[in-house]
C-alpha cells in the first residue's frame, strides 16, 4: 500500500503545484479600483494637517532658490484609509529632490477610504503635490 501511495504522490503533486500556481493568491488579492469605479470617492481626513506635512516636506534648498513646482504622484489607499506605501510611483516630478519630498508625505498622509456599493475599498488615486516657492 505504501508503494502504492508513493506512486499516486508522483502523479498528483505536480498536478497540486500547478493548480497553486495558477490559482489566485487570496493573501493581499483585493480588487484596487478606479475612481470610475467608485460609489464615493477617498477624501483626506485632514487637509490642512496635509497642507502642513507638505510645507515641512519643501527641501530648503529648493526653496531658497525659488524651485518650485507640481508632483504627479500615482498610489493605492487601502480600505482603512492608509497609503499603501508599496504603491506609491511618481508619475511626474519638474526636479527629483521633489518628486522624493512628496513621496515621503503621501506615505504620512491619511484618508477616508474609498467606497464601493457602500463598502470601505482600495483605490487607486493620482494626486498633485504642488509646491510654490
Amino acid at each position: 500500500m505504501h508503494t502504492r501511495f508513493v506512486r499516486l504522490a508522483r502523479f498528483v503533486a505536480p498536478a497540486l503545484i500547478a493548480v497553486a500556481l495558477a490559482a489566485p493568491r487570496f493573501a493581499g488579492a483585493e480588487d484596487v479600483y478606479g475612481p470610475q469605479d467608485l460609489s464615493a470617492p477617498p477624501k483626506l481626513v485632514s487637509p490642512a494637517a496635509t497642507a502642513r506635512l507638505i510645507a515641512r516636506s519643501y527641501p530648503e534648498n529648493l526653496r531658497s532658490t525659488n524651485t518650485g513646482g507640481t508632483v504627479e504622484l500615482q498610489f493605492v489607499i487601502n480600505a482603512d484609509g492608509k497609503v499603501d506605501p508599496s504603491s506609491i510611483q511618481i508619475v511626474d516630478a519638474p526636479v527629483a529632490a521633489l518628486g522624493s519630498a512628496a513621496k515621503a508625505v503621501v506615505e504620512k498622509m491619511e484618508f477616508v477610504p474609498g467606497k464601493k456599493d457602500g463598502q470601505p475599498v482600495r483605490a487607486r488615486v493620482q494626486l498633485p503635490i504642488v509646491y510654490k516657492p
